[in-house]
């Protein structure tokens, strides 16, 4: 299918962007409402506040929620790096592409490595824009990004 190979690469692009600390996203992956999903918990029921606040909502959801969960997890693993796992369009018939990423790096305030894979999947609406972005980290792993986070 010709809109998840595009995803596929933009995924790949995604990546690339990430490893490299750009806060840049390939050109139409998400808008303005794509949704950001952690452990089935979306950002916006994150920041303690109404999740449907508008601006919960215009922090939380789209290029903007990606930019403020990057500086959070570059934050507490400054030199993270991401690897993909195969993509699997199985789901494409129901508008979802899954895969596996390896996350590594080492945690601010200790230098103690993390090295985890977790659960990534991409809910695609009408031209491959993402709908909802959802990644499944093991809750340990999860928890010792957050600690690091608070190190200063």
């Amino acid at each position: 299918m010709e809109t998840s190979s595009r995803v596929v690469t933009a995924i790949d692009q995604l990546i690339d962007l990430f490893n490299r600390r750009s806060e840049d996203l390939p050109d139409g992956l998400f808008d303005r409402r794509t949704q950001l999903v952690l452990n089935g918990v979306p950002f916006e029921a994150q920041l303690g506040r109404s999740p449907s606040d508008p601006l919960v909502l215009m922090l939380a959801r789209g290029p903007a929620g990606d930019r403020f969960g990057l500086k959070a997890i570059l934050h507490a693993v400054p030199d993270a790096q991401l690897q993909r796992g195969d993509i699997s369009d199985a789901g494409v018939a129901d508008g979802v592409l899954r895969w596996q990423c390896w996350f590594s790096g080492r945690l601010r305030g200790t230098q103690e490595a993390i090295e985890t894979v977790f659960e990534a999947a991409f809910e695609l609406g009408p031209g491959g824009v993402v709908r909802c972005a959802s990644i499944v980290l093991p809750e340990t792993e999860l928890a010792r990004i957050r600690e690091a986070r608070l190190r200063s």
